[in-house]
């Protein structure tokens, strides 16, 4: 599987081999017996293309859990946001849904406003310390709590890679930012962070960031460089700035009520395997990302690497606009980092 995801990343089109791997099966509703014949399936919805290289870790996902199973659980992947977007999923989720959903701490926010914080930015200043955090005491009381509001949360350390902002015009520096208009997506930390920047916020879909930003709705937008590329945004804009501002993590998560469903055998294969594919893709994340700046750059993109402390200093400010959160939270996060 190792091998299967280094090459999806290095050349985001090993999908092809991996054709066929969501499986069939029928859904199963909450009270699914473990011992029927059908497989319980678990519908997993996404929302970057099908050539992304998160696509194919979750194949690989889909295929671990089929075999350590033995054909009990079953994982059909969803590309696009074919099955609705992150913040759609989650309110299904919530619900009872079978569905395994993907996406970031600020879309559980609205259910569990402390576990925003992970999405802070220039929060993390290695892979290592999201590992950290995700081990703690701290991220083991928030699962709790996700627990409570009905969403099991079954990861969420997968490293997506630093998000940089890919614009028309260059930005060198904190005052370029000024008036941008930036896609941002439906998530208050990205609103935030932005307006700390000078910039002009606008939420969009991701599906529909290629034609906005092609069109020139936005002058801008921002994702992991492997992201950008596989959704072919350099083909709308020409000058990446390496801003880092956030450190791109995504989880997964289900239904608290379908989780409690399965068997004790069934619910220790669906997390390890999590837990061995994050890694995998996480590991393999870190060592492309030099791999996709010269595939850009190979593609007409300009890289400006911009001193990113002016950019930090202004956005320290975006910790104090939640009085929602627990107090004394960044503080504690940071410690739990150590």
């Amino acid at each position: 599987m190792k091998k299967k995801i280094a090459l999806a990343l290095a050349t985001t089109m090993a999908l092809s081999l991996m054709t066929g791997c969501g499986g069939g099966g029928t859904t199963a509703d909450t009270g699914a017996n473990t011992d029927a014949a059908e497989p319980i399936v678990l519908k997993l919805n996404h929302v970057q293309s099908n050539t992304d290289p998160v696509q194919a870790a979750f194949l690989d996902l889909a295929d671990m859990v089929k075999e350590r199973s033995n054909g009990s659980l079953e994982i059909q992947v969803y590309a696009n946001s074919e099955l609705g977007s992150n913040k759609d999923n989650l309110e299904q989720i919530s619900s009872g849904a079978s569905l395994i959903s993907v996406g970031d701490a600020g879309f559980i926010a609205d259910y569990v406003p402390d576990i925003g914080i992970m999405n802070g930015p220039f929060l993390y200043s290695s892979y290592d310390e999201l590992v950290k955090l995700c081990d703690s005491d701290w991220y083991h009381s928030i699962e709790e709590k996700c627990s409570e509001q009905g969403i099991k949360l079954l990861a969420m350390d997968w490293y997506f890679g630093e998000r940089h902002i890919i614009s028309k015009k260059p930005i060198s520096s904190t005052d370029d930012m000024k008036g941008l208009k930036i896609r941002v997506p439906s998530n208050t930390m990205w609103t935030a962070t932005m307006e700390a920047l000078g910039a002009a916020p606008t939420t969009i879909q991701w599906s529909e960031v290629y034609s906005a930003l092609d069109q020139g709705v936005v002058d801008a937008a921002e994702a992991p460089l492997a992201t950008i590329y596989s959704s072919k945004l350099q083909e709308a804009a020409k000058s990446i700035s390496t801003t880092g501002h956030f450190t791109g993590i995504i989880g997964l998560q289900m239904s608290q009520k379908v989780w409690d469903s399965l068997s004790e055998e069934q619910q220790t294969v669906l997390a390890e395997c999590i837990e061995e594919e994050g890694k995998i893709y996480s590991e393999s994340v870190l060592s492309s990302e030099q791999e996709y700046r010269e595939k850009l750059e190979a593609e007409g993109v300009t890289f400006i690497d911009v001193d990113r402390v002016p950019f930090q200093e202004m956005c320290q400010s975006v910790y104090s606009k939640f009085p929602e959160w627990s107090e004394g939270l960044l503080e504690t996060v940071q410690a739990a980092m150590q």
